[in-house]
């Protein structure tokens, strides 16, 4: 992916966190919402691991629902 940015971090444990990034590849607005480990013996920046999502932008606002409807769940 070109130009990614990182828009937001959400710690996900105490050795991960979730980054979600934006990006453009090959005309597509991309999302992408990536799981970062720490680093081996905690030094250094955490590196990007295989498990994540990346979807275009038109799916968004269905993610977004999706995400809601599972936060309604487990609010109960």
């Amino acid at each position: 992916m070109t130009d990614l940015r990182t828009v937001a971090t959400v710690r996900k444990n105490n050795t991960e966190e979730i980054r979600v990034s934006v990006a453009e590849r090959e005309g597509y607005t991309l999302v992408d919402l990536r799981v970062f480990a720490a680093s081996p013996r905690g030094r250094g920046e955490p590196h990007a691991t295989k498990a994540g999502i990346c979807v275009v932008r038109d799916r968004l606002p269905a993610l977004i629902e999706a995400l809601q409807a599972a936060e309604r769940e487990v609010s109960r």
